[in-house]
Formats: structure tokens, C-alpha cells, sequence
């Protein structure tokens, strides 16, 4: 359809000709006219007083510390006057689309594949980050990857309109207005509130519920006719119960679940590995694999809604003011990650729905899965994290960020008299700051101390700033627990480990010799290529290949095994039979029976107060 066309299209459809003088953005976005698998974009900008402009295509977004490149996904960038006559564009040395002879400049237009059916290699977006069109079925709409916007003028209002297939539905968590069957119209205040508000249009299988005076929306998109919003919503309602009963009051007055449910169509999503869910003020995005009735859904949805706390109510600047197009980081990713995760925990004890003993054996489970350097400082590292090294570090936050925030909570009402924890120092931060007044990254530390003491600033600047390990010796005892090291018994193995992680956007799993009885002469640093003639990437997707990795978790007596692995960029073939092998377990909880009244009197503050 040529550009004339489709401008006559659209002027029926929305009505949008007219004067162009406008202090906003105007996006089109035609979900019912998908061809060769892109999404046509259209956009009008406000008004333009310079020679030539910047079009961005954000390189990152908050929430996601990893870096997206979505001008990559843009093909056919075209710039066009009042009279749809093109204007020059070229390219800038970082890639985006500079418009010359911009005081002319009355819209754009641009081509868009999608993320997640993308197999060429060119992005490797975090799932909920990314974007779906599957024509007349399911759209996902983040709009990082979606809309670009005019450097320098980031801080505008964007209205979109959308024309759809009459039977999809779209759920947000901005106000979708519906001009007829087949035309719905949003509108953010600036590109940051766009980002902020993911939108998913499907064939309609939605619910609704209020807690705490919290409306929500759950939205569940995916292949079929299943009607599942329901079963989803009444989870999710006892979940954010949860939540209610541990925090003083809802920061929100609305909020939206919403769901992409994967039924196993790798033609539709080319790489599943990453399923998860991401962040925003008020709502969460979910990539998950297809159930009629959700299982482990709780601390995913606890750890996101939570987000409401950190970062979404207290950030610093760096978030704040998000430079999309040359992200700088912020160095507190322990507090807005570590610390949601430490919450996540902690709310269903405190709430009395998850047991003390489980409480204990998930955070020691989390400080188990911790494989960092011998010296690590978490502030460097939050700086730091789109770094190729610390991205394969990244989940660290989730295990031992949250420890670390365990133990904090611990020095606070110790330093208190069990006064005071560390949901206390977030919501007295959040009065003082919000959402739309951050602080200055270098000052949180000073801001805690003045809230706390000189005690928890000792622990901020030994511990997160600092490149020790956290003092598990020191500061499980505080509460009434004893801390072990290790553990050493003999078993059945192949005298190996391993360490599962990403690698641009596949599973990767390094191997490490466990003790001196090395069977199958595995080096540190190994990278698993096969189990059995088993490729990696089906280890994880077939019964074969799950029986291949049970075979190579619990060996029987006189089991062999066969692996290739990447050494140095050369594949090897490691061949061995199981054997007697030391086993060494580290990082044991324990509760001390002869605790003090004083220290479990602790132990109850921070649990339940």
C-alpha cells in the first residue's frame, strides 16, 4: 500500500488531518493491517523549531538493566512533509534515524518486526520487555520497543491510536478509550509513562478484582479459546491480600496483571528461556509457559507488585530521568532489586501464609545459589551492570542482593531496639522523596544513616559498598540462628557442578570440578554443549532430554556418562563412569536452641512487625 493510501486510511479511521501545529505526539499504530509479520508505525511529533532532529529507539528501558537496541527491528524509516513528499534521513553514529530539513517535518513512518519471534540474532530482549504481533491473535505492546520519540523531547505527551481486528481486546493499565469496533485510543504524559504502560491486545479473557481499594485488572493472552482470567485473578487476589496486610497502605489505586501464556509454538516466540516477569508503576508483565491454573505464582507476583515500593516510589536520578537512548545506571540495583526480593519473602511470613522454617530454608537456598568473586561490591556492580561480565552475574541480585537485604533488615532493629526494620527506612525515604522527587545516587547512604544511625551506615559501607562478603557469622546469631559454612559427606557422582545462566538470550550451564575425584576430568570453566548426544537447548524442552539431566543430577551405581563440552573455544568429549565423590554443601541455617529471649524477642520484629 503506498504512503497516499494508507494516509486516506487513516484520516477515515481517526480523523487525524487536519492542523499540525501540536504541542504532542500522535502515534498510529495499525495492529489489523500486519503484513509480512510488521507492524506499520505512524507518528505526527509537536512541532519542530530546529534544522534536523533525532529519532531514538530506546536502547534500554528501566526495570530490565540489559541493553535492547531496538533500531535494530526498524525497517523502511521514512520522514515526509505536509504534502507527503520524503525528507532527507541518515543515520547517526549510534544508529538512530536523523530527520534534515526537520522544521518541515509532519510525520513519520517505520516498519517493525517483533522481538519475540526474532531468530536472526539481532536482539535479545528479555521477554517481558519485548514485543509479540501475531496477526488477528495476540499483540504485545512495550512500547520501548514500539514508538520512538524526538531527542530532546522525551518529556512530551504521546497519544496513540490503534487500529485492531474488532475482536481483540486491549488491557492496560492506562485508560483505553474505544472510539468504535475497531479503533482504541490511550494517551501517557511523557515517553517515560509510555514505556511504563505495556499493553497487550487479545481475543478477551480478562477479570477483575479490588483489594485494599486497589482495582486490578488480570488479562491472560494466549493461543485458543481457554476463558483462565478468573482462576488467575482469584490468585492473585489472595497474593495482593498478602501485600495489603504488609504495607501500611496501598500506594495505588489501580493496577494490571498481564499475562502471555506460552503454549510451546517456537515459531510464535523463537526463544522461551527467559520466561519471567517485569516491573512497572501500575502494572506487571508476565511471560510465562501455558496453565489453566497457576502454580509458583506467588512470590513472582509479590516480588512485581512490590516494585510499587522500590523503584517506582524511591529512585534516584538515574531512573528518574532515564536517558533511553545512553543509559547510565544506578548504583543501587541491591535496593531495588535485592531488597523487592527480601520483601517478596518476607511478606507471606509476616502475613503468617509461608512458616518460619520455609521462610529460613529459602533464604539460605538463596545464599547457596550465590556464586559471585571473592571480592564484590554491590554498589560496582549495580554501576556497572550492563557490562558483559556483570549481566552473567545479573541474577546474583536476586539471591544474594536479597540475603543482603535480610541481613540489613537484621542491623536495623538490632540497632533499633526492634523498633525499626528496613520496610520502616523505605517508607520514611518515600515521604520524604516519591515518585516524581528522586534522590541523588551518591546521597541514599547519607539519607539511610540520617534515618537509622552510624551502625547501619558501618554495614552499608563495609557490605554493599564495600567489597567484603556479608557477615552471615555475625549477624545470624542476632537473631536466634546459627550460621555453618559447610558440610562435607560422601556420595554417588560424577564429581562436577554446575552453574545454569543466560548467554545472549540461551541457556548456557558452566561446569567446575567439585573435589579431587574428577571422573570425567572436567576443567573450571567448562561449557556444556551435549549430554548424550543430547543438544543443550534439549535438555531443557524434551522427556529425553529431562532424563539425561536427572541421569546426570543422581547417578546409579556403575552409571556412565557423556558429554561434550566448549574448552577454550575447542569441543571436547568427556567420557567417565559415576564414582564415590566428596560432596561439599555450603551455607547452613540453623535454629539455636539455647537462643535468648532477647534474640528471638529480635527474631519476632523482624518477622512480624
Amino acid at each position: 500500500m503506498i504512503m497516499r493510501n494508507i494516509l486516506a486510511v487513516l484520516a477515515l479511521v481517526t480523523g487525524f488531518i487536519g492542523s499540525f501545529a501540536q504541542d504532542h505526539y500522535r502515534v498510529h499504530l495499525d495492529l489489523a493491517g500486519i503484513k509480512d509479520d510488521r507492524l506499520r508505525v505512524m507518528i505526527f511529533p509537536p512541532k519542530i523549531t530546529t534544522d534536523s532532529v533525532t529519532w531514538v529507539f530506546a536502547n534500554s528501558v528501566p526495570g530490565t538493566y540489559e541493553e535492547h537496541f531496538w533500531h535494530r527491528m526498524v525497517s523502511n524509516f521514512r520522514a515526509y512533509d505536509a504534502s507527503s513528499v520524503e525528507l532527507p534521513v541518515y543515520r547517526s553514529p549510534d544508529s538512530m534515524f536523523v530527520v534534515a530539513r526537520a522544521q518541515q517535518l509532519r510525520y513519520v513512518t517505520y516498519d517493525l518486526d517483533d522481538s519475540f519471534d526474532d531468530t536472526t540474532g539481532r536482539n535479545t530482549v528479555f521477554a517481558p520487555a519485548g514485543t509479540a504481533f501475531e496477526e488477528d491473535s495476540i499483540f504485545v505492546l512495550n512500547h520501548g520497543g514500539i514508538v520512538a520519540f524526538i531527542d530532546g523531547m522525551q518529556k512530551r505527551q504521546f497519544n496513540v491510536t490503534v487500529r485492531r481486528p474488532q475482536h481483540l481486546f486491549g488491557g492496560s493499565s492506562l485508560r483505553i478509550e474505544r472510539l468504535n469496533d475497531s479503533v482504541d485510543t490511550y494517551a501517557a504524559r511523557t515517553f517515560d509513562e509510555l514505556v511504563d504502560s505495556p499493553t497487550i491486545f487479545s481475543l478477551p479473557d480478562t477479570a477483575t478484582f479490588n483489594v485494599a481499594g486497589v482495582d486490578v485488572l488480570v488479562q491472560c493472552a494466549h493461543s485458543g479459546v481457554d476463558n483462565i482470567a478468573r482462576v488467575y485473578a482469584d490468585e492473585l487476589a489472595k497474593h495482593c491480600q498478602t501485600i495489603a496486610r504488609f504495607l501500611p497502605a496501598m500506594p495505588v489505586n489501580r493496577y494490571a496483571f498481564l499475562f502471555y501464556l506460552w503454549r510451546g509454538d517456537r515459531t510464535k516466540v523463537a526463544r522461551p528461556f527467559e520466561m519471567g516477569a517485569l516491573e512497572h508503576n501500575t502494572s506487571s508483565f508476565y511471560f510465562l509457559g501455558f496453565q489453566r491454573k497457576p502454580i509458583g505464582l506467588s512470590e513472582i507476583s509479590i516480588h512485581e507488585f512490590l516494585h510499587i515500593l522500590v523503584p517506582l516510589n524511591l529512585h534516584s536520578h538515574e531512573i528518574h530521568e532515564f536517558n533511553f537512548r545512553r543509559p547510565v545506571m544506578s548504583q543501587h540495583l541491591w535496593l531495588y532489586e535485592g531488597t523487592t526480593e527480601y520483601f517478596a519473602t518476607l511478606a507471606p511470613l509476616h502475613d503468617k501464609t509461608l512458616k518460619e522454617d520455609r521462610f529460613r530454608s529459602e533464604m539460605q537456598s538463596k545464599l547457596r545459589s550465590s556464586k559471585l568473586p571473592e571480592t564484590f561490591s554491590l554498589t560496582e556492580f549495580s554501576r556497572d551492570v550492563l557490562s558483559e561480565a556483570n549481566q552473567e552475574l545479573y541474577p546474583q541480585i536476586y539471591t544474594y542482593g536479597a540475603v543482603n537485604a535480610f541481613y540489613l533488615d537484621i542491623v536495623i532493629r538490632s540497632a533499633s531496639g526492634g523498633k525499626q526494620g528496613l520496610l520502616d527506612v523505605v517508607l520514611a525515604l518515600m515521604k520524604e522523596f516519591g515518585p516524581n522527587r528522586p534522590f541523588h545516587d551518591d546521597s541514599l547512604f547519607d539519607h539511610i544513616e540520617r534515618v537509622t544511625g552510624p551502625k547501619v551506615r558501618a554495614y552499608l559501607d563495609t557490605y554493599v559498598k564495600g567489597r567484603n562478603p556479608i557477615p552471615s557469622a555475625d549477624i545470624l546469631p542476632l537473631i536466634g540462628w546459627k550460621y555453618i559454612p559447610e558440610k562435607r559427606s560422601e556420595v554417588l557422582g560424577f564429581g562436577f557442578e554446575f552453574d545454569f545462566g543466560m548467554s545472549s538470550g540461551k541457556p548456557s550451564v558452566k561446569l567446575s570440578p567439585t573435589g579431587n575425584v574428577n571422573p570425567l576430568k572436567v576443567e573450571n570453566g567448562d561449557v556444556l554443549v551435549s549430554v548424550e548426544d543430547v543438544p543443550l537447548s534439549e535438555l531443557f524442552d524434551s522427556a529425553e532430554g529431562r532424563t539425561m539431566l536427572r541421569k546426570f543430577r543422581s547417578p546409579s551405581k556403575g552409571a556412565t556418562l557423556k558429554m561434550v563440552v566448549n574448552r577454550n573455544g575447542s569441543e571436547l568429549e568427556l567420557n567417565g563412569e559415576a564414582t564415590m565423590v566428596e560432596k561439599i554443601d555450603r551455607h547452613f541455617f540453623e535454629v539455636d536452641p539455647a537462643a535468648t529471649p532477647e534474640q528471638v524477642a529480635l527474631r519476632n520484629a523482624v518477622f512480624y512487625e
